[in-house]
């Protein structure tokens, strides 16, 4: 998503302390990574809205949200990520949102999708997989949900024919 639908050069937003996959991504793509550290306090990480406001600027096009957060095993509040999705909107940053952990929840606490909050906006990006849940990791399976068709078809047209694999017929082998 990171190489798709940002270009080198723009900056990324990602609340730190962060999954080493997800600042990696944006450091890989030779985009520039953004820091929004999570705020400790009460026992508990939240996220500095105001600073990752700061950060938002001509540059920045995309913000990646880990929900529920890995490291620290947040489970974001409805509140939270309406504010997160106020932040998104109003600077128009594409939202790439690692809910790969949405199941693996403790008693009492509840995932809420981005998809949910964010029911009409075509820069969301949802990922998901059975990896964590199942430990089905070394299978290498994910889901990208991307809601709107055009950009949907710009993922698949990048990532789904390069990723097909055809076992040649016997007549190519000879």
């Amino acid at each position: 998503a990171v190489d798709t639908f940002t270009e080198p050069g723009d900056s990324i937003i990602v609340n730190t302390p962060a999954y080493p996959a997800l600042t990696g991504a944006v450091e890989k793509w030779g985009r520039i990574l953004k820091e929004s550290p999570l705020i400790f306090e009460g026992g508990r990480f939240t996220i500095d809205f105001d600073g990752l406001e700061r950060l938002a600027d001509q540059k920045t096009r995309a913000y990646i949200l880990c929900n529920p957060h890995n490291p620290s095993g947040r489970v974001w509040r409805e509140e939270e990520l309406r504010r997160l999705a106020e932040i998104c909107e109003k600077y128009g940053l594409w939202v790439i949102s690692d809910e790969i952990h949405c199941d693996l929840l403790r008693l009492g606490q509840h995932h809420i999708p981005m998809g949910k909050i964010m029911p009409e906006y075509k820069r969301l990006i949802t990922c998901m997989a059975a990896s964590k849940t199942f430990n089905l990791a070394g299978m290498m399976i994910s889901n990208i949900l991307i809601r709107d068709e055009g950009l949907r078809a710009v993922w698949l047209d990048r990532h789904y024919n390069c990723l097909l694999y055809t076992s040649p017929s016997p007549r190519d082998l000879s």
